[in-house]
């Protein structure tokens, strides 16, 4: 074996296994009882909506008038960051969050989740938190708070919730300062707790800096009331006893369930826009599952028919087709599961089309062959040739097949883009597995000189 043959063997032997070790192992670990290294196992690709189930959510930000472009961006990107944490306080795994059309709509999509109520309002709170000092209130009516029907110059008027859970209960109005003492964006923790009397609670602890106004404001309110106004609406409002510095506690008519998502809502921090969904679409796990097993029906039959067909046209040498499209698609698997691309049921799709690319490849190197060995040329030149002249063909072909996923991905939604991204992976792998690694198995069948004649 010449030390061009062990170096090309080296590096396909050093591809399939890297590719196996990311792209298969991770699916086969949990039937085999593997959970070590975790870094790799966690490189397991990863499932989209349409095949695990879960919501599918379109959000449209409500954007300030003549606002700039550079503004815009800027809002857009802090309102995916704001949703991705609260997505990930949830425990979502996998969740896909992005902004669409003309960016002002966000793409949401949280596999496995169940409760879709819940998720909807942790995503669409704008959890603005506002700590004022109270000048006039409670009241049961607003008027009774306004100076000649006005409000007077420094305060504003909020009311409290509604309660949802009472339809005979009346919100309470109260007047308080314009200022803020401390707002949501000083707070570094919230956690849900409970009261004096044992009831649902969010407790909170502040950043030194707003620990720090904290305790200014409250020493110089003692006596007085403090609210505590959460997306304009009065939560709760309590007596002001002596200095508070970095700690507090928002109480009210909460259920344990609201607490906690009140709590999550600050640690994740306030939406610099308001929020409105314009597309819900919530999918079973079971279609999932039926689509899975649809998608792996397919891919399997594929494979098994386009074997048979290579190995009953091309004889011996099918074997080597066959071998360089399983390299292929391990190599696809490997690529998706490192990127931390999607698989969907689109996606599924273009992993079938892949097998029929790669099929596509062989039979013009091998037909190219045919006609060198019928033109008299001995096996190794005949191969030589074949591959040669055969490659910028290849290359022409598989550039423009990805132009064309390119602009699929690019204007293309989701599912869209899932096909295109499947199938860009396909065909840069499939140059190297129809040309590199097809090559490189018929050098080793022919080393040593042993085969004087080849089976196509």
């Amino acid at each position: 074996m010449s030390n061009n043959l062990r170096v090309k063997t080296g590096v396909l032997a050093l591809v399939l296994a890297v590719s196996f070790a990311v792209g298969v192992l991770p699916i086969l670990a949990p039937r085999l009882g593997i959970s070590r290294p975790a870094w790799l196992i966690e490189k397991k690709l990863k499932l989209g909506l349409d095949l695990r189930g879960g919501v599918h959510l379109v959000l449209r930000v409500h954007l300030p008038p003549d606002i700039s472009s550079g503004e815009r961006t800027r809002v857009i990107d802090e309102v995916l960051e704001t949703i991705a944490h609260r997505v990930n306080e949830l425990g979502v795994a996998e969740p896909l969050i992005a902004s669409q059309a003309n960016g002002d709509e966000v793409l949401v999509q949280l596999p496995g989740v169940t409760d879709v109520e819940r998720a909807k309002t942790i995503i669409r709170s704008t959890g603005i938190l506002e700590l004022r000092i109270v000048e006039r209130g409670p009241s049961a009516t607003r008027e009774s708070l306004l100076n000649n029907g006005e409000v007077p110059d420094g305060l504003e008027l909020f009311a409290t919730r509604a309660e949802p859970r009472d339809a005979e209960s009346q919100p309470l109005f109260y007047l308080v300062q314009r200022a803020v003492a401390v707002s949501g964006a000083e707070i570094r923790n919230a956690r849900p707790s409970l009261d004096e009397n044992n009831r649902p609670a969010v407790s909170f602890t502040l950043k030194p800096e707003g620990g720090r106004k904290f305790g200014d404001v409250t020493s110089a309110n003692i006596g007085r009331s403090l609210a505590v106004i959460l997306d304009g609406q009065v939560q709760s409002v309590a007596r002001i006893d002596n200095r508070i510095t970095t700690e507090g506690r928002i109480f009210g008519n909460f259920t344990q369930q609201e607490a906690q998502n009140l709590s999550l809502i600050l640690r994740s921090g306030s939406l610099p826009a308001p929020l409105s969904y314009i597309a819900e679409e919530t999918i079973g796990a079971s279609l999932g599952a039926d689509a899975i097993r649809a998608g792996l029906t397919a891919s399997a039959i594929a494979l098994v028919l386009v074997m048979g067909f290579m190995l009953v046209y091309y004889r011996w040498s099918g074997l080597n087709a066959v071998a360089a499209i399983g390299i292929n698609l391990v190599i696809v698997l490997a690529l998706m599961s490192y990127t931390g691309s999607v698989m969907t049921l689109p996606g599924i799709a273009g992993f079938v089309l892949t097998i029929g690319v790669g099929v596509d490849s062989n039979v013009l190197v091998f037909e190219r062959i045919k006609e060198e060995l019928e033109a008299g040329r001995g096996v190794r030149a005949a191969l030589n040739a074949g591959f040669d002249r055969v490659f910028v063909t290849l290359l022409d072909t598989h550039i423009a097949a990805l132009v064309a996923a390119a602009f699929l991905f690019q204007f293309g939604t989701g599912p869209i883009r899932g096909f295109a991204v499947t199938l860009s992976m396909g065909l840069t792998s499939n140059l190297f597995s129809s040309t590199f690694a097809s090559r490189t198995l018929f050098d080793l069948a022919l080393a040593g000189g042993r085969l004087r004649r080849l089976s196509i």
